[in-house]
């Protein structure tokens, strides 16, 4: 008896052992389900005719689910209304309560919103397709919309036909067909009837299908979508079996017959023709129109004698300016390169002394015909003189800016840059030097120092820069006085210069420039939304474009045709017809090398 229970008991804690060691898992079922749905049952079927029915179900092998169907669905020709559109288990309903129109094929495109309930695995690309007519139309386009400027796919444009031809027919009707384009910006439209139609795309920031807002994206061609049928020319190649006689051969012997097989030797070629539709393809640009409304942004007074307008965009022709309290003020006007910024400098101090100044500014602005007229806005700016510290007090009013640190090294290529906080009275060069310094040995550097045409504060100051070689410049007490009496203190910087043989250099051998047109040859670099334009230069006939002084890095080689001479990519208009300026880009990086020459060619009479 006593002897039983041991056993017993023994038993027991091998069980509880086993117990602890156990891993809870989740049963695995079997393989995981990576098929999608499959139709079982579909009223109406799809593909129908004469189609009159307000509801259609169509019935799945499995429980099935709608992903992201806002987002996936396009149904074309669009809706008034949109079908009302749900799941009942393995069945999908489909609900029309807009009318129908009279012979027309009804596409209703849901990607890949359509998936099975369980593992999500997608219907790929299902569509339900109908007519309310007596036949299917059955023709198609397809094509790619990429982004003007740097020819980037453009992902959830819409892309709509019209058969009317008129330039207004995207402001004012719904597309007859529509389509949407995936992450590649490739769109492809089914189910359209021979006739003549518009191509229009658009990214349509209120998903009305209508270019009711100049912000919007759009696209367009000023070709004709027309389809004709053309004789297909296809050709079949039947090849004669081989007989390797492989039974009861081994593994070697496998081996060395695929060594000796022969390529497939061809039984008989048949060529037949046939008369169809091609489907053809379209490249469109996207691009946004240039009628960004005007307004000033914002404008201060950080100085007493300094006013400043800051404009969202470039002024056309130019700002009017005016002292209400002095018409006949005197001042110094600045505009920023780009034209969106002005600063008048008042230069008496009857003016400038004024707590407050009330002032005009006119500028042009278009109105909602896109006809230009002028705005005049009236402000008030006030100047709160802060009571400075002692350390204040101390440091000088004079504000200058050099683009080099101490310590810092500078490209061969490159200048010293003088930025200074007001306009200047004078320079005494005299009081500006500059040393080479080689084994403690100092040696004065002849310089040029030249005033920025585009900057009324910036000077540049160029040297014959020896390689890697130290230097030393220097700013001397009262070298420089602004228009206000306001001096400089001393400011010595010391630098050095950079190897020569670190630097690569790249020549490009551009072919094809016709009747003298303008090209920017542009050196850039891109990050995920933006492009840095490093260098650039400006040609208008064949020959090799040349960048020195280039450090050991990537670049992309950009070309701009610059139709109007600008030197600047300009955008396109869609009622006047133009398209934004051609770009183009080497079909690959050009990686430079520190003392090394690297060549490209560019042959543009092959682009297209």
């Amino acid at each position: 008896m006593f002897r039983i229970k041991a056993i017993s008991f023994c038993y027991i804690g091998i069980i509880f052992i086993a117990m602890g060691c156990a891993q809870v898992v989740t049963p695995t079922g079997g393989s995981k389900d990576s098929e999608p749905p499959v139709i079982k049952l579909s009223k109406p079927e799809n593909f129908s005719t004469n189609f009159k029915n307000k509801n259609v179900s169509i019935t799945f092998d499995e429980y099935i689910q709608l992903k992201d169907l806002n987002k996936s669905l396009i149904i074309s020709p669009p809706m008034e209304e949109k079908p009302m559109i749900r799941v009942k288990g393995k069945t999908l309903n489909i609900n029309f309560d807009s009318f129908l129109k009279d012979s027309t094929t009804y596409n209703l495109y849901f990607g890949n919103a359509l998936q099975d309930f369980n593992e999500g695995n997608p219907y790929l690309n299902f569509q339900y397709v109908f007519s309310t007519g007596s036949y299917i139309d059955s023709l198609s386009i397809k094509g790619k919309i990429l982004n003007a400027f740097d020819l980037v796919s453009v992902e959830d444009v819409f892309v709509m036909l019209y058969s009317e031809l008129t330039d207004s027919v995207p402001y004012k009707q719904i597309p007859e067909y529509i389509s949407k384009t995936d992450k590649e910006g490739t769109f492809r439209i089914n189910n359209i009837r021979n006739d003549k139609f518009k191509i229009f795309a658009l990214k349509d920031a209120n998903n009305n299908y209508l270019f009711d807002n100049s912000s919007e994206e759009i696209a367009f061609s000023d070709s004709i979508i027309t389809f004709a049928p053309e004789t297909i020319n296809h050709i079949d190649t039947i090849f004669k079996i081989q007989d390797n006689n492989t039974k009861n051969s081994s593994e070697k012997d496998d081996l060395v017959l695929k060594k000796q097989a022969k390529k497939p030797e061809i039984d008989t070629i048949i060529e037949h023709s046939y008369v169809g539709y091609p489907i053809k393809s379209y490249t469109l640009l996207m691009f946004a129109e240039d009628f960004e409304t005007q307004y000033l942004l914002n404008y201060k007074r950080d100085e007493k004698y300094k006013l400043e307008f800051i404009f969202n965009r470039p002024v056309k022709d130019s700002l009017i300016f005016e002292v209400l309290d002095n018409s006949n003020a005197q001042y110094i006007k600045e505009v920023s390169t780009q034209k969106d910024t002005f600063i008048y400098w008042l230069t008496d101090t009857l003016d400038f002394n004024e707590k407050e100044i009330s002032c005009l500014v006119s500028y042009q602005k278009l109105d909602s015909t896109k006809q230009y007229y002028w705005k005049t806005d009236t402000l008030k700016m006030q100047y709160l003189e802060v009571k400075k510290s002692k350390k204040d007090e101390i440091e000088s009013d004079f504000k200058i800016d050099l683009n080099i640190k101490d310590k810092s090294t500078l490209d061969l290529n490159n200048t010293i840059t003088i930025n200074l906080g007001n306009p200047i009275q004078y320079i005494d060069t005299t009081n500006l030097a500059l040393f080479s310094i080689t084994d403690s040995v100092e040696t004065i550097v002849p310089f040029n120092l030249n005033l920025d045409k585009a900057k009324l504060r910036k000077y540049s100051l160029s040297a014959n820069w020896q390689e890697n070689t130290n230097y030393r410049f220097e700013i001397l007490p009262s070298a420089i006085k602004d228009i206000y009496g306001n001096t400089n203190d001393t400011l010595i910087t010391k630098f050095r210069t950079q190897k020569l043989d670190f630097y690569g250099k790249l020549l490009i051998k551009i072919n094809g420039i016709e009747n003298n047109k303008n090209v920017i040859v542009q050196l850039i670099t891109s990050s995920k939304n933006s492009e840095d334009v490093i260098r650039e230069k400006y040609i208008n006939e064949n020959q090799e474009v040349e960048f020195s002084f280039l450090p050991p890095k990537e670049f992309l080689v950009k070309l701009i045709f610059d139709e109007n001479n600008n030197k600047v990519w300009d955008t396109g208009n869609y009622l006047k017809h133009i398209q934004p300026e051609e770009v183009l880009y080497f079909e690959k990086p050009a990686k430079i090398r520190s003392n090394w020459d690297v060549e490209i060619a560019i042959d543009l009479t092959k682009r297209k």
